[in-house]
């Protein structure tokens, strides 16, 4: 059932992807937000009726969906929950032994083992009723791209970060240690494109560095920064090295601590493309998944809740 009238483009040849590594989840750093305890939300519910959201209105616009996960999260989400992804893969099995701090490790995974044209959507973000599928339909594609040169909320977490010597390549390091620089990275909530060789090298390279970590900061804010910085910071360093032309769906850089997307969340799933729930997004508006999956979707959401009061149920015995 396609609740926004129209059918999935079948003659869109990029594969729709979403990633979940179990071990963060079911075995976090710390109970906060840092170490995506609850997936960064204030309970397990929300996240389970974000992730579901997510989902579903993805295939509004996709035939087929591939989720890329552990044999954990199979039966979590594949057998219990029913989530309809049309293929899975469980090959997230090898990376069961990195630290729980590393939780950008499972999408860098699935961007450097995908050989072939794709777009892959973080379980938080959702689209609406006017997504344009031909927005994503560049060699690279990224959500939005973040210039901290104002805000500069990030040089003290970087020098933290090299201090507590963290491995960098001897480039990067270079950079971070100039009087001048300014950190800049892309939000990848969506990302990919048709230049899969591209990335499958850049994330290849991200994450061979962030193995390479094996002394970790105790500080959870600057231990969980490190994750950023070798998902989105490389990216955005690599495309300048190789001269890349990078599409952005959020047209204007983020430059400024603004509520970007309340008037979209605010007017709901039938009056705007997509919406992230990224950051302080999960707590500053917790519910509104819950109510949009309910309204859009209420078989499978009463499906949902029966599936949590069950696990509810367990927990009291």
């Amino acid at each position: 059932m396609h609740i926004y009238a129209r059918l999935p483009d079948h003659n869109f040849n990029m594969k729709a992807i979403q990633t979940f590594w179990t071990k963060p989840f079911i075995k976090p750093a710390s109970c906060s937000f840092e170490s995506r305890y609850q997936g960064g939300f204030n309970d397990d519910k929300q996240f389970i009726y974000t992730w579901a959201l997510s989902l579903l209105s993805i295939k509004e616009f996709f035939p087929k969906v591939h989720l890329v996960t552990d044999k954990e999260g199979k039966k979590s989400w594949i057998d219990f929950f029913e989530f309809p992804y049309d293929s899975y893969s469980t090959e997230l099995d090898k990376i069961s032994d990195l630290p729980t701090d590393f939780w950008a490790a499972g999408k860098l995974l699935t961007y450097a083992s995908t050989e072939e044209p794709f777009v892959h959507f973080d379980v938080d973000v959702v689209l609406g009723k006017l997504f344009d599928i031909s927005m994503l339909d560049y060699d690279l594609v990224v959500e939005f791209h973040y210039d901290d040169r104002y805000l500069k909320r990030y040089d003290k977490i970087i020098q933290k970060l090299i201090s507590s010597n963290a491995f960098f390549s001897k480039e990067l390091l270079i950079k971070f240690k100039n009087p001048s620089f300014s950190y800049n990275d892309y939000n990848l909530g969506i990302m990919g494109g048709k230049d899969f060789h591209f990335i499958n090298s850049y994330a290849n390279k991200a994450f061979k560095d962030l193995n390479t970590n094996l002394t970790l900061p105790k500080d959870k804010i600057t231990c969980s920064f490190l994750n950023c910085i070798y998902e989105q910071h490389y990216l955005y360093v690599e495309t300048k090295m190789a001269t890349k032309k990078v599409n952005t769906l959020i047209e204007n850089s983020i430059q400024f601590d603004v509520d970007y997307q309340k008037q979209k969340i605010e007017e709901g799933v039938n009056q705007f493309d997509f919406v992230h729930f990224h950051g302080g997004y999960k707590r500053l508006y917790p519910n509104k998944s819950e109510i949009w999956l309910k309204k859009l979707y209420p078989e499978f959401f009463n499906q949902i809740k029966e599936k949590i009061a069950f696990i509810d149920s367990k927990k009291l015995k």
